[in-house]
């Protein structure tokens, strides 16, 4: 299933103790299973470690009742308590153990959703695997969070690899009216990224929407180069604005450097703190290489 199992034994048990399981450490899973079987005998999905059904061995099996749900698949619960213990098939070698009779320090995470299709309205197929920037961005932006004081949203950076220090900041804020127009503007967005990563002059961008407000923050070597980035698809961008009923309110500013700081970079062999702004490469302290001097933005 593609994930790092402990090769320990598992032990668990149904609600009031009578019946017990012992299962191999590798077992697979956690598999949900949303089909419409599940739905009914557990009140949402099943989730399960899935075995040979040879290595499971059960304690109190007087205790338990196979119920024939289907023509080809069986379940078992505990007599006592009611609990779901688990299915299989009526012919075949496997199990499907139930993930609930484990304790709740189970070192497991759904690695498998079957039968989604069958999954009702009212709840959302647990994820499977890492969050993509695509789907992190999506959750962000579906339910915004709010506190007294803060709106939370996403950003992303995106940089030119230029290590020059800016002399000129851009900062822009822009509201869409509703959901739709928020996707129109990371649209124009997108196009302008590419335009401004193409300019030597750029140096990096920071960009991302809290809410229904979008904003960015860009910075240049100089404004001749900002100038040339904007007269790509962003002038399309401002065309639309101006023209058509397009965005709540916007904000552009264009800031120039009043003081350039030293930028800084930890010696990871003496911990001494080094003036990198001439990008040397050695430490002055201890002499061992610095870190790479990162962009100044």
């Amino acid at each position: 299933m593609g994930e790092s199992v402990t090769t320990a034994a598992l032990v668990g048990a149904c609600h009031c103790g009578a019946v017990g399981v012992h299962m191999p450490g590798e077992s697979a899973g956690v598999v949900a299973c949303h089909c419409a079987d599940c739905q009914k005998l557990h009140g949402n999905f099943f989730a399960m470690l899935v075995a040979d059904r040879a290595a499971v061995r059960w304690t109190g099996e007087e205790h338990i009742e196979w119920y024939r749900s289907s023509p080809a698949n069986e379940r078992g619960f505990c007599r006592r308590c009611g609990s779901r213990l688990a299915k299989r098939p009526v012919e075949g070698a496997k199990i499907m153990v139930s993930a609930g009779l484990f304790d709740a320090s189970l070192e497991r995470r759904v690695v498998k959703n079957v039968w989604t299709e069958q999954k009702p309205r009212w709840y959302d197929a647990p994820r499977v695997g890492p969050i993509s920037p695509e789907e992190f961005v999506a959750l962000a932006l579906a339910e915004p969070i709010r506190g007294p004081t803060a709106d939370y949203g996403y950003a992303m950076r995106a940089a030119s690899g230029n290590p020059r220090p800016p002399s000129v900041i851009a900062l822009t804020w822009i509201t869409a009216a509703d959901a739709g127009e928020r996707e129109r503007i990371r649209a124009h967005s997108r196009a302008n990224v590419k335009d401004f990563v193409d300019e030597p002059g750029f140096i990096s961008i920071v960009t991302g929407f809290t809410g229904l407000r979008g904003f960015t923050v860009t910075a240049w070597e100089d404004e001749d180069s900002m100038k040339r980035a904007l007269g790509k698809h962003h002038a399309t961008a401002m065309r639309e604005l101006f023209g058509e009923r397009f965005v709540a309110s916007v904000w552009t500013s264009v800031w120039s450097a009043t003081r350039v700081n030293r930028l800084w970079v930890r010696c990871t062999a003496c911990g001494s703190l080094e003036d990198v702004s001439d990008d040397h490469r050695n430490c002055a302290k201890c002499s061992a290489a610095l870190p790479p001097r990162p962009a100044y933005w």
